[in-house]
């Protein structure tokens, strides 16, 4: 009786904390009160005559990307690997557009590479270019000053945010733990599509979102990012999801959120410094924008041409409790397993969290049971690169299966890359910075390519909403896959392999690992079926399975590269007892 009590108390606590915070809702008079404030606090400057169809746009050299596309029909690709390129051509597009800026991304901090963006958006949107942004709440500003001071910029300066947390744009410690204890299924799907497109021509996504560390301006830590700029039928495709998404209801305009509208009303909103770069790198980086002949080089001369480019997204629905929100969620699901099952010779995958997904994982042992000797390497991350070693942590339970059963090639990223210098080029990394993988990409037999925000985990399969190219093009498979490649090089990555046999005793302690891991709790055997191992100069690299690797590797358990040994504690716990948290993960 005791018990039943108390299970409708906490249900009452948590129903009162649901009527209390809907009651602070707005009404639909007080928005209107809002959008009377809006139209005269927005700006309406322009910096170019109207009568300029060009909204005074800077000329760019990927027109002749256009013009090639639409002589010969064939899509142009334009890799994105390093963090420098990929934000100067994004800067660069936006002083070209003409007509139309749309920006989807799920995470974008007003830093030095985040306040630049919003820079030279605000410049685009005062020579009259539409611009629309919309960003995921959850981990993005939630500065409600600024986003007062964004929504009140400019009437072509339009921002959104998805599926905001109680309709706010802030959330509270207090927000967040009510979140989860009454809407823990909304709370947990988000919008994870990146997408940068301009006028309808030039479409970007992948994996970088807007903040220092996906365009290394980090001092601190930095991703070894991917994106594309597709130039072809794809950008139609690209607008049409995000116009489905702008126009969703789970798309709400920054001055409709609760905690916004209260700013604007009350006249609080930052007052920016929107005429200068925050720093030397930032205004260098302007200055290349200008430069004709160096994005010709970087942007042009590198297109490779497909014979086919399609963009795929999750429907918004996905995030929605609903039939349709089911529906959207096989879709996606359906299709990437579709594809790994059409492979006859080589998958090369590239993801930050090695955790597949049940349809992935069955994909992929379908594919090795039909096809025995198919190659299938997975370049990831380490335990010491990686920026979320709780997920880590479900990777290191599952390493027995994913090698023995499914006969990954598995190459785990180093903190500190040997190309770092090259491949991180830009004036803030340095000695002390520390690099973790974030691209999501994968080859297949040499032909088909897919970029994208999609990590092949469940919370993209099931929870998150992704998007990304499907490229057909034996250039773009050869140039993506010599780009994993050199990220598994042994000064890149470490290896992954079984430890070396023992008679009898290995074969017992499999045995009981094997029922270990099944646990979701107490999968406490400590004897691990795998090591990370280290090529040993002057050997040249083999790959597990090779009669000469133990010879020409050694190993450096299974945490080379962390000091810390909290952090490798918290992993093996987390491994060994927190496996039934996987799904939300």
């Amino acid at each position: 009786m005791n018990s039943l009590a108390t299970r409708y108390s906490q249900w009452a606590t948590v129903l009162l904390i649901v009527v209390v915070l809907s009651a602070c809702h707005q009404s639909p008079a007080f928005l209107k009160r809002v959008d009377e404030t809006m139209q005269i606090a927005k700006g309406a400057d322009s910096s170019c005559p109207a009568a300029d169809a060009r909204r005074c746009a800077l000329d760019t050299p990927l027109e002749q990307l256009w013009r090639d596309y639409q002589y010969d029909g064939r899509p142009r690709v334009v890799l994105l690997e390093k963090g420098t390129d990929a934000l100067l051509l994004r800067l660069h597009l936006i002083k070209a557009a003409q007509r139309r800026i749309d920006i989807q991304t799920f995470i974008w901090v007003d830093d030095e590479a985040g306040h630049l963006v919003l820079q030279e958006l605000l410049a685009a949107a005062r020579r009259g270019v539409q611009v629309n942004v919309i960003i995921d709440q959850l981990f993005s500003m939630d500065n409600t000053w600024l986003l007062s001071e964004l929504a009140t910029l400019h009437k072509n300066l339009r921002i959104k945010l998805f599926n905001p947390v109680f309709r706010e744009a802030h959330t509270s410690k207090f927000d967040f733990f009510s979140a989860l204890a009454c809407c823990l299924s909304s709370l947990n799907r988000r919008m994870h599509n990146k997408v940068f497109l301009v006028d309808g021509r030039y479409g970007i996504t992948g994996g970088r979102n807007y903040q220092d560390r996906y365009f290394d301006w980090d001092p601190a830590f930095n991703y070894r990012d991917r994106d594309a700029l597709v130039v072809g039928a794809a950008a139609a495709q690209v607008q049409e999801s995000f116009d489905e998404f702008w126009a969703h209801p789970y798309s709400v305009a920054l001055e409709h959120l609760d905690d916004v509208s209260q700013r604007i009303l009350n006249g609080q909103r930052n007052h920016s410094e929107w005429n200068t770069p925050l720093a030397p790198h930032a205004r260098q980086m302007v200055i290349q924008t200008f430069d004709y002949a160096l994005i010709r080089q970087k942007f042009v001369d590198t297109a490779l041409r497909a014979d086919s480019v399609r963009y795929f997204s999750d429907s918004p629905d996905k995030v929605v409790r609903s039939r349709s929100g089911k529906q959207a969620n096989k879709a996606l699901s359906r299709e990437i397993r579709d594809l790994m099952l059409s492979a006859r010779q080589e998958v090369i995958m590239q993801t930050p969290y090695l955790v597949l997904s049940r349809k992935a994982y069955r994909a992929l042992k379908k594919l090795r049971r039909q096809h025995p000797d198919i190659r299938l390497l997975v370049s990831t991350n380490s335990l010491a690169s990686t920026d979320a070693f709780y997920v880590y942590a479900i990777s290191f339970k599952h390493k027995r299966r994913y090698l023995k059963r499914l006969g990954l090639l598995i190459y785990e990223y180093k903190p500190k890359p040997g190309y770092w210098r090259e491949m991180f080029a830009s004036p803030v990394v340095n000695e002390n910075t520390r690099f973790g993988l974030h691209a999501k990409s994968f080859v297949i037999d040499n032909y088909l390519s897919l970029i994208g925000s999609h990590n092949f985990d469940h919370r993209s399969d099931t929870l998150n909403t992704e998007a990304g190219l499907i490229i057909r093009s034996a250039a773009v498979a050869q140039a993506l896959k010599t780009a994993i490649k050199r990220d598994t090089d042994p000064e890149n990555s470490w290896v992954v392999a079984p430890k070396q046999q023992v008679p009898l005793w290995s074969a017992f302690s499999g045995l009981i690992a094997s029922l270990s891991r099944a646990l979701p709790v107490f999968d406490v055997w400590p004897f691990r079926y795998s090591s990370s191992y280290e090529l040993l100069s002057p050997y040249p690299a083999v790959e597990p399975g090779h009669p000469d690797f133990y010879r020409n590797y050694r190993p450096v358990g299974s945490f080379p590269g962390v000091n810390l040994s909290s952090k490798q504690i918290q992993t093996i716990i987390i491994s060994a007892f927190a496996g039934f948290a996987e799904p939300v993960m």
